[in-house]
C-alpha cells in the first residue's frame, strides 16, 4: 500500500499546499501544510527519511488527497480550517478556542464608559486584552475603578440617576457624572489616565500624575493634590500586579514547551505594554518527533481562532515558513507581525521563563493525574466494578409536582468536569411525575447516540437515585444492546444529616462497602451534585422562559426564538428594560426595528 501512495505522491504538484491524509473509509488522519507537496509527502514514505519517525501514523494512511494554494497565508489558513471542521486523530487538539474577554473603553461617549466584551467591533472604542484568567481581569477591573472612577454602567441607568448617583459614587469607585459631580473636562483626564495605565505606560502615567499633584499644589488645590498623590502611592503598591519584562512596553507572546515522549506541556505567556499578564497552558499529544513540526503546528492552532494577535511572537526554535506564519498573522491582524527565535538578550531570557514554566506545568499536571489515578483505582475497587472510572456519566431528573420534567447529563474524565459534554433533556414521552420511566427516557437517547460522534460510552454511568432508578436504566442499555460496555452504578442519598450517600451497583443487592473509601464516595457525591445543578439550572431557564413568554407577549417582530434570544443574553426582564436600544439590537438575530418596539411595549 505504502509503495502505492509513493508512486501516486510522485504525480504530486512541487508547489505550496496543503495535503490531507486518509485512513479506511476516507476519514482524515493527518492535515499538514507544505511549499512543496511533492517532496513533502514522499517523506513520509521513503525509507531512511527523517519522518520515519512516525511509523504508526503512515499505517493508517489509505489515501491521500491535496489542495493546491497561491501562497504560504492561504494555505496556512485552509490547513487549519480543515483541522478544526475534521479533528484528525494525529494532530494537535487544543481545547482552548472560547473567544477571551476584553475591557473596552467608549471613548466616543460624552463621559466613557469601561466594561467588558468578549467581541471586538470596530465602533471608534478602545479595547484591551483579552484577558484568559477571568481572575485577573476582575481585579484589574478593581483597580481600575479604585485608581481612576469611571462609570460601567449602561446609558439607561447612567439617566436615571440624574439627581442622586449610585452606591458606588459613595464607594469611590465611580467619580458620579450621571448626577454632575465631575466636570466633562477632568472625567476626561480620568479616561485618558486610565487607558495610559491599560496600555501599560507606566512611567507615562506616573510622570503625568506626579505634574498635576505638583499643579494643584502650587494652585492651592490641596484636596485634588491629595487625591493625585493617593493615586501614586496605590500605583506603587499595585506595581506587583505585573512584571515588567520589556522597556520597548512592546506586545509579545512567549511560547515556550516540554516533551516527554509524544506529550507536550506548551506555555503561553502573554505580554501586555512590556507586562506578564496572563499564563496559557495546554497538554497536547503529537506524533512527531521533530519538535520544530510540533510546534509550527502548535502556532496554527492557537491563532487560528479569533484570538488577539501581539506585534511579536517568540518562539523556543526556528520553525520552517517562519516568514509564511508572519504573513498570515499580518493579515489577520492588519498590522506587521514579526515571529521570532531570539537566541540572546531580554527576549531569549523570556522564552527561557517560558520553557521553564511549561516543564513546571508539566510535572504538577502529572503529580495530579498520578493523585486523580489513585482516587479513580480506589473508586473501582470499593465499588467491585470491571472498568476504572476515568470517563464518569451522571444523570438526574428535575421537575416540579410532575410538570415540566427534564434530566441532565455532566461528564467527568480523569476526575475533571468535561462540560463541553453535558447534555440536557425535555422529557417529552413520560408524562405526570414518574422518574423511572424518565430515567428510562434519558439513558434510551443517550445509548442510542453510541457510534456518533463525541458519544463514546462511559466507563461508569451514575444514576442518581435507588434500585428503581438504576434497573430503569440497565433496562434502557440492555435495550440498546450496550449494556456489557460500561458498568452501572446509582447514588442514593442517606437518611438524616452526617454520613456519606450510599452507591448501589447493578447485580449486587446491598451498597457497596466505602468506608474506608471516604474520598472516593465524597467524589461520587460531587458528580451527582454537579448533575443535580444542571438540572436545575436547565429547570429555572424554563421557567424564565415561561415568565419572559407571558411578559413579552404581543410585542410586534418578537416571536418565541427573539424570546429566548432576549433571555440567553440578559437573563430577566428587568435587565432587559434596562438596556439600550443599540444593546438590545446589537445581538444576533435582533433588528434595530424589533428593539425599538422591545423598548416601546416595556416603557
Amino acid at each position: 500500500m505504502h509503495e502505492k501512495i509513493l508512486e501516486l505522491s510522485r504525480s504530486f504538484p512541487a508547489t505550496t499546499g496543503v495535503y490531507i491524509m486518509k485512513g479506511p473509509g476516507g476519514t482524515p488522519v493527518y492535515i499538514g501544510k507544505a511549499k512543496n507537496l511533492r517532496a513533502r509527502v514522499m517523506s513520509y514514505f521513503q525509507r531512511g527519511s527523517d519522518r520515519g519517525q512516525i511509523p504508526y501514523l503512515v499505517r493508517e494512511v489509505d489515501s491521500i488527497d491535496y489542495v493546491v494554494t497561491e501562497g504560504e497565508s492561504e494555505a496556512l489558513f485552509i490547513e487549519n480550517s480543515l483541522i478544526k471542521r475534521h479533528k484528525p486523530k494525529y494532530n494537535i487538539r487544543l481545547k482552548d478556542d472560547k473567544t477571551f474577554s476584553s475591557l473596552r473603553l467608549s471613548v466616543g461617549e460624552r463621559f466613557p464608559r469601561l466594561s467588558r466584551t468578549r467581541r471586538i467591533r470596530d465602533d471608534g472604542a478602545l479595547y484591551f486584552g483579552p484577558f484568559a484568567s477571568g481572575k485577573f481581569l476582575k481585579s484589574t477591573v478593581n483597580l481600575v475603578h479604585r485608581l481612576f472612577p469611571l462609570r460601567d454602567c449602561t446609558q439607561s441607568k447612567f439617566e436615571r440617576h440624574s439627581t442622586r448617583p449610585c452606591l458606588n459614587y459613595f464607594m469611590k469607585l465611580c467619580s458620579g457624572p450621571c448626577a454632575g459631580k465631575i466636570s466633562e473636562e477632568d472625567y476626561g483626564e480620568l479616561v485618558g489616565q486610565a487607558a495610559s495605565f491599560l496600555r501599560g505606560e507606566r512611567k507615562k502615567l506616573v510622570r503625568m500624575i506626579r505634574e498635576m499633584m505638583e499643579r494643584a499644589s502650587e494652585e492651592g488645590r490641596y484636596e485634588n493634590a491629595a487625591y493625585y498623590r493617593d493615586q501614586l502611592v496605590s500605583l506603587k503598591e499595585n506595581a506587583e500586579i505585573e512584571k515588567v519584562t520589556s522597556s520597548r512596553f512592546e506586545d509579545m507572546d512567549i511560547v515556550g514547551f516540554y516533551r516527554d515522549s509524544e506529550n507536550y506541556e506548551f506555555t503561553v505567556l502573554l505580554s501586555r505594554g512590556g507586562s506578564v499578564v496572563d499564563k496559557l497552558d495546554f497538554s497536547v499529544k503529537s506524533p512527531h518527533g521533530d519538535e520544530a513540526e510540533c510546534v509550527r503546528e502548535f502556532l496554527g492552532r492557537f491563532y487560528f481562532s479569533d484570538r488577539y494577535i501581539p506585534k511579536r511572537v517568540l518562539l523556543p526554535l526556528s520553525i520552517r515558513d517562519r516568514e509564511g506564519y508572519s504573513e498570515w498573522l499580518t493579515e489577520k491582524k492588519g498590522k506587521r507581525v514579526y515571529v521570532e527565535t531570539p537566541r540572546r538578550g531580554a527576549k531569549s531570557e523570556l522564552v527561557r521563563f517560558a520553557m521553564k514554566n511549561a516543564r513546571e506545568s508539566f510535572a504538577r499536571k502529572a503529580e495530579e493525574k498520578a493523585k486523580q489515578g489513585i482516587l479513580l483505582r480506589g473508586i473501582r475497587k470499593s465499588a467491585g466494578i470491571k472498568r476504572v472510572p476515568y470517563a464518569i456519566e451522571c444523570f438526574d431528573i428535575s421537575n416540579i409536582q410532575g410538570h415540566q420534567t427534564v434530566a441532565s447529563l455532566v461528564r467527568f474524565r480523569n476526575a475533571k468536569p468535561e462540560r463541553d459534554r453535558y447534555r440536557r433533556y425535555r422529557i417529552t414521552a413520560t408524562s405526570g411525575q414518574d422518574d423511572f420511566r424518565s430515567m428510562y427516557e434519558v439513558v434510551y437517547r443517550r445509548a442510542l447516540r453510541v457510534g456518533d460522534d463525541n458519544w463514546d460510552l462511559p466507563d461508569l454511568m451514575l444514576i442518581d437515585g435507588g434500585k428503581g432508578q438504576l434497573n430503569a436504566a440497565y433496562a434502557a442499555l440492555r435495550d440498546c444492546g450496550v449494556e456489557n460496555e460500561l458498568d452501572l452504578a446509582s447514588i442514593a442519598k442517606t437518611e438524616g444529616r452526617g454520613g456519606t450517600d450510599r452507591i448501589y451497583v447493578h447485580g449486587k443487592g446491598e451498597p457497596c462497602d466505602f468506608s474506608s473509601n471516604k474520598k472516593g464516595v465524597y467524589f461520587l457525591m460531587r458528580v451527582r451534585d454537579e448533575a443535580h445543578r444542571f438540572a436545575i439550572t436547565y429547570h429555572t431557564e424554563l421557567r424564565k422562559g415561561k415568565t419572559l413568554a407571558s411578559q413579552m407577549d404581543g410585542v410586534p417582530g418578537i416571536g418565541k426564538k427573539r424570546k429566548l434570544l432576549l433571555l440567553n443574553h440578559f437573563g430577566s426582564v428587568e435587565k432587559i428594560k434596562g438596556a439600550t436600544t443599540e444593546e438590545l439590537a446589537s445581538i444576533k438575530g435582533m433588528t434595530k426595528q424589533a428593539a425599538r418596539n422591545v423598548k416601546e411595549f416595556l416603557r
